[in-house]
């Protein structure tokens, strides 16, 4: 199970991973793939997560949007979005307005510690499958884990590597007795996201140095 001790360093990693130093309160938009409306430091997308759209539109009805006019922004804002945002300018300030006013911030930060919560149970399954060869996770490694998983969903894959099953276009299984952050960086090198956008592999590794200040002192 991931140390309390290390919530904060994972929480930061990831927050610059995904916004940088930018507010979580605004909605932003990826365009890749089936992305669509984000927001939050976690980017709790609403193609994804009705928990989501939910947030969004009871952030709109919290800060006295008229509910034919909240329907048809949360209308606009659902779905994929390759395009990017799909509102005028005034629309998207109402929006803003909403996720940053008094009643808007703590939906979106309910939000963030949904997905929070869901990528430390997911690094719980990778702690444990490392366990099952006897291998322990070092702090930095699950720095690495973290962001990734909030990109791209359940470590399935990552979960069969650091049980010590080969996966074709991945370095070989971490040794016992100890997943370094060494291994992870040859992991994630070998992603076909990161050899095709290498400069998002220099913010990502950015992001696991800005998180590494958080971990605890030896």
């Amino acid at each position: 199970m991931v140390a309390q001790a290390l919530i904060p360093a994972i929480r930061e990693t990831v927050k610059t991973n995904e916004i940088g130093g930018d507010t979580p309160y605004k909605t932003s938009f990826a365009r890749k793939g089936t992305s669509g409306t984000s927001f939050g430091f976690m980017q709790g997308d609403m193609n994804k997560r009705p928990d989501a759209v939910a947030a969004l539109r009871n952030a709109l009805d919290a800060a006295g949007v008229n509910a034919a006019a909240a329907a048809r922004l949360v209308q606009a804002l659902s779905g994929p979005q390759p395009g990017g945002n799909p509102l005028s300018a005034a629309d998207t300030k109402t929006v803003n307005d909403a996720l940053a006013g008094a009643g808007g911030r703590p939906l979106v930060d309910t939000l963030d510690m949904t997905i929070l919560q869901g990528v430390l149970d997911n690094l719980d399954g990778c702690i444990a499958a490392a366990a099952g060869r006897a291998l322990e996770v070092e702090p930095m490694a699950l720095l690495y884990m973290a962001p990734w998983i909030n990109m791209t969903g359940a470590p399935t894959t990552l979960k069969k590597w650091l049980g010590g099953t080969p996966v074709d276009g991945l370095p070989p299984p971490p040794p016992a007795p100890m997943v370094t952050a060494e291994h992870m960086d040859g992991y994630m090198r070998a992603q076909k996201f990161f050899r095709e956008n290498p400069k998002n592999y220099t913010h990502f590794t950015d992001s696991v140095k800005a998180g590494a200040r958080f971990l605890p002192s030896a």
